[in-house]
C-alpha cells in the first residue's frame, strides 16, 4: 500500500503551486536571484558592473558619440554649403580669373563660409554644452558631457574643448590647412576608440571631460 505524501507536498515529489495570485517561488524560472534589497548598479551599466576611476556614469559608446556628431554637422555642414554658393555668387569670378589662378579667385568665398558656419558651430557647442553637457545631437543620443570625475564642467576648459573641436573646421576655407583640420578630427575621433579607460578625445583631455550615459 502506498503512503499519501505529507499534506502540501505534490505527489511527484516537486514544490507545491503558487497559491492563487502569488508569484512563483524565487528561481523557478531558471534564473539566479539576488538578495532582497540588494544595491543596483549604475543607471544604464550591468549590475555590479565598475565604472572607470573617473567616470561618475556609465561611459558613452563610441557609436552613440559618431552619430551625436554627425546630427550636429549636418547642420552646420549644410549651411557652409548654403554659405559657399552665396558668396560664390557674390563674389562671382570672371572666367580669366578662374583660368589664370583657380584656387585663388575661389578662396574668399571659402573661407568666410567656413569661418561663418563652423565658428557658429564651435559657438553652438561651447553654449550648449555649457548649459546642460548636451548638443542636439547629445540629447537624441541621450549622452552628455561631464567633468571627470563628476566636477562641474568649467566654462574655460569647455571653450578650449570647442575651440579644438569643431572649431579646428573653419580651417576647412584655407587650402593646404584643410588637411590639417581634417587630420585633427580623425585623430581625435581615434582617441575616443583607443584611449582608456576614459575613451576620451584630445578635446577631451584638454577641457578635463568624459562624455557618459545620461539618465533615462
Amino acid at each position: 500500500m502506498t503512503a499519501e505524501p505529507p499534506p502540501g507536498q505534490n505527489p511527484y515529489g516537486s514544490a507545491p503551486p503558487p497559491p492563487p495570485g502569488g508569484y512563483p517561488p524565487p528561481g523557478s524560472y531558471g534564473a539566479p536571484q539576488g538578495p532582497y534589497g540588494a544595491p543596483q548598479g549604475p543607471y544604464g551599466a550591468p549590475q555590479g558592473a565598475p565604472l572607470p576611476p573617473g567616470a561618475p556614469a556609465p561611459l558613452a559608446e563610441w557609436w552613440e558619440r559618431l552619430v551625436a556628431r554627425i546630427i550636429d554637422n549636418v547642420i552646420f555642414g549644410v549651411a557652409y554649403a548654403i554659405l559657399s554658393a552665396i558668396l560664390t555668387s557674390i563674389f562671382r569670378p570672371s572666367v580669366a580669373d578662374l583660368l589664370e589662378n583657380p584656387a585663388g579667385t575661389l578662396f574668399l568665398p571659402g573661407f568666410l563660409a567656413a569661418l561663418i558656419a563652423f565658428g557658429a558651430y564651435a559657438a553652438y557647442d561651447y553654449t550648449l554644452h555649457s548649459k546642460d553637457g548636451q548638443t542636439i545631437g547629445k540629447k537624441v543620443m541621450k549622452i552628455k558631457v561631464v567633468g571627470v570625475g563628476g566636477a562641474p564642467l568649467d566654462s574655460s576648459a569647455l571653450m578650449k574643448r570647442s575651440a579644438l573641436y569643431p572649431g579646428v573646421l573653419a580651417l576647412y576655407g584655407i587650402p593646404v590647412l584643410y588637411y590639417l583640420a581634417g587630420a585633427f578630427a580623425f585623430v581625435t575621433g581615434l582617441f575616443i576608440l583607443i584611449d582608456k579607460p576614459l575613451q576620451q578625445g584630445l578635446h577631451d583631455k584638454v577641457a578635463g571631460t568624459v562624455v557618459v550615459k545620461a539618465p533615462r
